[in-house]
Formats: structure tokens, sequence, C-alpha cells
């Protein structure tokens, strides 16, 4: 299959009115496929390809990698793993992949720098009830402020 398209295709090239194959595509098998305000993916073969005008790192080429590609590229971060689909949008790019353990592996770890239980505020059924009652606390509060705005005159 040959992809075509037509408008703004790449970063630096100018419009196109009419369908245009997409030659930097041929050869592979594409799979799935997405574009974004200015960003575009694929999934092909056991690659992912991204190009376009990124500013959120939306194109997947690391914190040290190009932040804009006028033309599609390779995903290292993903190389070798199937991906099944992709999607884009303002300021991401999703990408759904299946991967061995090895494969993720290479990936970090996100640790929060708070312990999850501690953020809750301990016990999920004190933490529920404080809550509630604080949100009574602020609208008798603020209920009370508009009465005396109004009896002032405000």
């Amino acid at each position: 299959p040959q992809l075509y398209a037509w408008g703004k295709l790449k970063v630096s090239g100018d419009n196109t009115t009419h369908p245009t194959p997409l030659e930097d595509l041929s050869g592979w098998s594409l799979r799935s496929l997405s574009c974004g305000p200015g960003t575009f993916a694929v999934a092909a073969d056991s690659s992912v390809i991204t190009w376009g005008a990124a500013t959120n790192g939306e194109l997947g080429y690391g914190p040290n990698g190009k932040k804009s590609s006028a033309r599609p590229d390779k995903c290292p971060a993903l190389e070798g793993m199937h991906t099944h689909q992709v999607a884009c949008g303002v300021g991401f790019t999703l990408f759904l992949t299946q991967a061995n353990a090895d494969q993720l592996a290479k990936f970090p770890v996100f640790t929060p720098s708070v312990a999850v239980e501690e953020a809750k505020g301990g016990n999920d059924g004190e933490a529920a009830a404080a809550a509630g009652s604080s949100k009574a606390a602020g609208g008798k509060g603020a209920a009370a402020k508009r009465k005396g705005a109004a009896a002032a005159g405000g």
C-alpha cells in the first residue's frame, strides 16, 4: 500500500493541494497512523516513525534529541517493539506497544516524591471525612460572606 496525503506535510515544505504519495514511507508495512496539530506518527513493522514540529517532545527522540523533523525518522526508544496503535494530540503522542521485560527495563521508572499513603492523608475513611467536613465548613463560610456582603450593600 502507498500512503497519500495533502496539506502541510513537512515543517520546511510547502502545502500541497492534491493527493501526494509520501515516498519517505514507501516500503514500510504501515499498521497505524495519527496526526496532531503539527506532528505525525506511524507504526510500521517493528518501528515507530515520527516527524513534524513538536514543542513538548512528542516525536520521542529523547531529551537530547532533535525537537522537530522535516523528514520521517525512527523513534529510537521504541525500536524493535511491536506498536499496535499510535495517537497524536496537542502536546503529546501515545503508543500502544507490546514489549518484553528486557525492552521495558531500559525505560526510567517514575518514583513519586511523596509516598502514595502520605498523599492520601493516611486512612482513606479519615481523609474522606476530613474532606467532607472541610467542604461543609467552607460552604457555610462562603454563605456567611455572601450574606455579609449583601447586608453591607456589596
